[in-house]
């Protein structure tokens, strides 16, 4: 049995989260509803890298006792992808910027990615993953043709060659669609991509500005239209 997901879009990382290095998704109180509700509360807790930040993300995970078929309903903030080590701008900053720069590489994307969030070991076969599991989504739930061939990371074809630019062109120009599109056409997206920036500051929470609104509207569009989790 699996926990079933949902997004809550209550707040983001703030200065106090920083300063206790701890985020909680739900208050005293609001736990204290869910067990008058749902009779049983636990809370799991994920580690968020954010440069030299180290904070822990606490999430409840609520049981319904008349619904055996369920282990739980994991209520999870926009900005976390459970079980990876990098706030969701981190992995979208990483693929628009591959994406929107046909002639870049796949490493020379993830050191800007470093760069802009501060990071010392996001890593370009951390890019192609995160790519492979978005197109797998695009494809399953946008209705666009399955290539006949897996989306190759430069990392995994280093011992026969690089993907050339043909090769990845269709690819890069579908994931890099469909993010707009959930943007709602947000500009900010190719304004990232188009040139490396210094403000808004990426390399430690709160993160703010416009690229950062587009990733938590890409994300909600996402579980709105097909009920699951972005990556």
């Amino acid at each position: 049995m699996l926990s079933i997901h949902i997004i809550t879009h209550t707040r983001r990382i703030e200065n106090d989260d920083v300063k206790n290095k701890t985020y909680k998704v739900t208050t005293p109180q609001t736990e204290q509803i869910f067990k008058d509700e749902w009779q049983t509360l636990q809370t799991h807790t994920f580690k968020l890298e954010c440069k030299r930040i180290d904070i822990e993300v606490v999430i409840p995970e609520i049981h319904d006792p008349a619904n055996i078929a369920i282990d739980g309903y994991l209520i999870v903030p926009e900005f976390l992808i459970p079980r990876r080590p990098y706030p969701i701008y981190v992995y979208l900053y990483a693929i628009v910027t591959y994406c929107l720069n046909p002639l870049m590489g796949q490493r020379e994307a993830a050191k800007r990615t470093r760069g802009r969030f501060g990071l010392k070991t996001f890593s370009h076969t951390t890019l192609g993953r995160a790519m492979k599991k978005l197109e797998k989504l695009i494809n399953k739930y946008e209705e666009e043709p399955e290539e006949k061939q897996v989306l190759v990371s430069e990392s995994e074809a280093a011992d026969e060659k690089f993907p050339s630019v043909g090769q990845t062109k269709g690819r890069r120009k579908t994931v890099a669609g469909y993010l707009m599109k959930a943007a709602g056409g947000d500009t900010s997206l190719t304004e990232e991509a188009g040139q490396q920036r210094e403000r808004p500051d990426y390399r430690k929470p709160p993160y703010m500005g416009a690229f950062i609104d587009a990733c938590h509207n890409i994300v909600g569009y996402t579980f709105l239209n097909y009920h699951r989790l972005l990556l």
